[in-house]
């Protein structure tokens, strides 16, 4: 029975989903603009990536013959190779970033690069020599001038890419050298160059043919001037119908909260899970500080959200499961990574201080390799390709290490260094090496972000485990911002306070209850619907709500609408 409805359910949703792969083919045929409103799960790569390999085979010759190329804009560097690798060497099909694609449409203007740049102030340097400009470059992404060349910023050349587009003379020779534009993620596009592609080609119907793909509703990064939904007459709106991702109780929720664009789930052998945790049981004062009014008091957050991702983690093991929460800064306070989060920030975030990276990819590896005997893990660290243990002497010191190591974890970083230091077993990098000096003979020279390097290597070392258990690829926690185009097998998706730009205890019923919202409060509720959406869309077999805020009346129906009353309890409910 279970086979046949898996068998069903799928076929039923590949045949939607190759319907609608047609179609895109016949409006690309036609010559029309269009835009693919694509779902999460719906399998929007797999409809650009059947586009492409359309053109490929079928556009080749007029193509070619006419020196022109197809572009495909996508969002990363990344996602531009994996492109790449399926196209033949020298295809007429560019895929490119759109920095990339704006600098290669614009570079060869130079005296209209010039001019523009000396004219208008912002574009100024700080940074450079005093030699007159006679060159417009760009490769590093940041602003300077040296022996008379100019090195854009990456906006600089998306604007001035912008002020070319306003160039009639720009605009004709530009649609004859790109018959056809693919934009992938269109929603994070940069608004000022889709408002131009929109006023001089598509609402006019002239050349280039757009092919925009992506979902209004997963636009969720504010400040970079993503244009979101993109709306013309001239432009076809093909949707997609069908989710690869999520068991059919998940897509049933993303229904609700999205009627305009119904899913059905390709998946039957697991029919999914909702489920809501609160915490209307907590007693005590809570929160009353700035953006954390009226939530739980930090140590009972934290309590809390460890013994439910406990609970769920034993429920349904061996699969794993993923918390999502609203920021980064609330992440690192609950986790006890706050104060290194305040002094790395970014450093942290990209991976770039030496001290984490040490940590990460050397001392963990290692003591685990240690505590687990695992000797290819343990190779494989130190990049050595025998046994590095020959004498029951060098076996006594790796033992030795690893009992240090187990005891310095517990302390500060510096005394984690210092074992390391001592013992030699492990090699040192010379940035290390050069920090572990200072550390000792100028302990107040500053390291990062007013903060010396004795008072950095003083840190609990227990901070840099619990950031670098977040770091990880596998770890258990991720942002709501940072989870976007990701999937996993289950979601905690953690509703609290933190970022004054997020109340979904607010705006969350706003999205299935119909009621008119003011002009004034529409970019806020659109801000927190697509936020909400992507996270609840991450799931793929179990979605739990673990909301920490007070809840209510219009929240605790809506809370009710989405899971079912039965699948609401709270904190202590939930653990009994």
């Amino acid at each position: 029975m279970a086979g046949n409805i898996y068998i069903n359910n799928y076929d039923f949703a590949k045949a939607e989903s190759d319907k609608v792969d047609k179609e895109i083919i016949d409006t690309l045929q036609k010559g029309e603009s269009f835009r693919v409103e694509a779902g999460a799960g719906s399998g929007k790569t797999y409809s650009l990536n059947k586009v492409i390999e359309w053109i490929q085979n079928n556009k080749l010759s007029e193509y070619v013959q006419k020196k022109q190329n197809v572009v495909c804009i996508t969002y990363t560097n990344a996602a531009v190779d994996v492109i790449l690798e399926r196209l033949p060497k020298n295809s007429f099909i560019l895929p490119s970033t759109i920095h990339s694609f704006a600098w290669n449409a614009i570079k060869q203007y130079q005296s209209f690069l010039i001019d523009v740049i000396t004219n208008d102030n912002s574009f100024s340097v700080e940074e450079g020599d005093f030699y007159e400009i006679h060159e417009i470059a760009y490769t590093l992404g940041y602003r300077y001038k040296e022996n008379g060349i100019l090195y854009l910023y990456h906006d600089d050349v998306l604007n001035l890419f912008c002020k070319l587009l306003d160039n009639r003379k720009f605009r004709r020779l530009f649609s004859s050298n790109y018959p056809l534009i693919l934009i992938d993620e269109y929603q994070d596009s940069y608004k000022p160059i889709i408002d131009r592609f929109i006023k001089y080609f598509i609402s006019k119907g002239e050349s280039p043919q757009f092919g925009f793909f992506g979902d209004a509703w997963q636009t969720i990064y504010q400040s970079n001037n993503a244009c979101g939904l993109i709306e013309d007459d001239n432009l076809k709106v093909i949707r997609k119908g069908s989710n690869f991702r999520s068991a059919p109780r998940i897509v049933d929720l993303l229904n609700m909260l999205r009627p305009d664009l119904p899913q059905t789930s390709a998946i039957n052998d697991f029919q999914g899970e909702v489920y809501a945790i609160i915490c209307e049981d907590y007693q005590g004062i809570r929160r009353r500080d700035r953006n954390f009014k009226d939530d739980l008091p930090i140590e009972e957050l934290r309590l809390r959200l460890d013994e439910v991702i406990k609970k769920i983690s034993q429920q349904i093991a061996p699969e794993k499961l993923k918390v999502l929460m609203i920021t980064h800064k609330i992440l690192a306070a609950q986790q006890g990574y706050e104060k290194l989060l305040s002094i790395l920030n970014n450093g942290l975030r990209n991976k770039e201080d030496p001290f984490l990276l040490f940590f990460m990819n050397t001392v963990e590896p290692i003591y685990q390799a240690l505590n687990t005997s695992n000797m290819h893990l343990l190779f494989e660290t130190l990049g050595i390709q025998k046994y590095p243990i020959t004498k029951k002497s060098e076996k006594s010191k790796w033992k030795s290490l690893q009992k240090q190591l187990e005891e310095a974890r517990s302390k500060t970083a510096i005394d984690v260094v210092e074992i390391i230091a001592k013992t030699e077993l492990i090699p040192i990098p010379p940035q290390i090496k050069k920090w572990y000096r200072i550390y000792y003979n100028e302990p107040s020279i500053l390291y990062s972000n007013d903060t010396t390097i004795k008072s950095f290597l003083d840190l609990d070392y227990q901070q840099f485990v619990s950031a670098i258990n977040f770091l990880y690829p596998e770890g258990i926690f991720s942002t709501e911002h940072g989870s976007k185009g990701e999937e996993y097998d289950n979601v905690l998706f953690v509703i609290s306070k933190g970022w004054n730009q997020y109340q979904f205890e607010i705006y969350a019923p706003m999205i299935t209850k119909s009621m008119s919202i003011s002009n004034k409060k529409l970019a806020a509720f659109e801000r927190n619907r697509n936020l909400f959406y992507v996270c609840c869309s991450r799931a793929k077999k179990r979605l739990f709500f673990f909301v920490t805020v007070p809840i209510n009346p219009e929240f605790q129906s809506f809370l009710i609408d989405l899971v079912g009353e039965k699948n609401i309890f709270t904190y202590k409910e939930y653990l009994e």
